[in-house]
């Protein structure tokens, strides 16, 4: 999501690091999660870990074992980039600190770099695919010069040969269309996208967070349509999610609707840091089973 505020700046890989922490069994990966859909991860005062692993393909394990790290791959809009957060990373530095203090390996990839040097004593992986002002496909923001992420499918947002995507997008048309009935058909075209073209990642896909009050000028009957659009195109996404099941594809969902609206930076579509840390804790439910030690 964006507030005019233009897109990240491209930047090179960055400093890839990996959460390696405490020995380097590949191990399996685990269980693939315990299904269910996820809560809401209590109030907002906590950083919420979202119940159990989401809805869809469970049992997948798409991580190496090998010894390598998992590769995640963070795609969406701003919310994915962390506009808003102390830090500028928003719930990738929050995901980064579960996955060190579970002493897991990963590390991100994705062609823009942004956030700390450093989360948790340990070299954080800058890169991720967060467009700021960007949405579903392009031609459809309210906002002039930005695109759509299904033009980065294949590159370069799958360059980096992710086991994991982790994708949020959909904000940045709920005020310009109001048609969360078409939003929902343009992202069952991007996950049949991103399955095609790497067909042994696991997608997480997410019914996204809320809209908050009045924002970067709309009126509240504006804000208004685009909850309605929003929950239209929320309530379609398990339905997405069990049609690529269906077809053998590797998906699963995973419910950040239920952030409280506290969780938001004011008149504001995007989260806080308490915001980015309980979209973290829901992440980080949906596929701690599966990364490597």
């Amino acid at each position: 999501m964006a507030s005019g505020a233009g897109q990240s700046g491209a930047g090179g890989a960055g400093s890839g690091g990996v959460s390696n922490v405490g020995g380097n069994d590949p191990g399996n990966g685990g269980s693939g999660g315990n299904g269910g859909v996820p809560s809401n991860g209590g109030s907002s005062g906590s950083s919420g870990l979202g119940g159990a692993g989401g809805s869809g393909e469970t049992s997948y394990k798409p991580c190496p074992t090998t010894g390598e790290a998992c590769k995640i791959l963070q795609f969406g809009d701003s919310i994915t980039e962390g506009v808003k957060s102390s830090d500028n990373a928003g719930y990738r530095s929050q995901l980064f600190k579960l996955i060190v203090a579970a002493k897991q390996k990963v590390t991100f990839t994705g062609s823009l770099t942004g956030g700390p040097n450093q989360v948790s004593g340990q070299t954080f992986p800058r890169m991720h695919e967060g467009h700021a002002g960007w949405t579903i496909d392009p031609g459809l923001s309210e906002f002039s010069g930005y695109g759509g992420i299904s033009s980065l499918v294949p590159s370069p947002a799958l360059n980096g040969g992710p086991h994991i995507v982790l994708l949020h997008i959909g904000a940045n048309e709920l005020f310009p269309t109001k048609d969360g009935a078409g939003m929902a058909m343009r992202l069952d075209a991007l996950v049949e996208k991103i399955a095609q073209n790497v067909p042994s990642a696991l997608i997480v896909l997410a019914q996204i967070t809320p809209v908050g009050s009045k924002n970067n000028g709309h009126t509240q009957a504006q804000v208004d349509a685009a909850n309605a659009a929003q929950m239209v195109y929320n309530s379609k996404i398990p339905a997405i999610v069990q049609t690529h099941v269906a077809k053998g594809q590797h998906v699963i969902g995973v419910d950040m609707s239920k952030m409280p609206l506290s969780d938001l930076t004011t008149a504001s579509v995007h989260p806080n840091d308490q915001g980015y840390a309980y979209m973290a804790g829901i992440w980080y439910a949906a596929i701690k089973d599966l990364l490597p030690n």
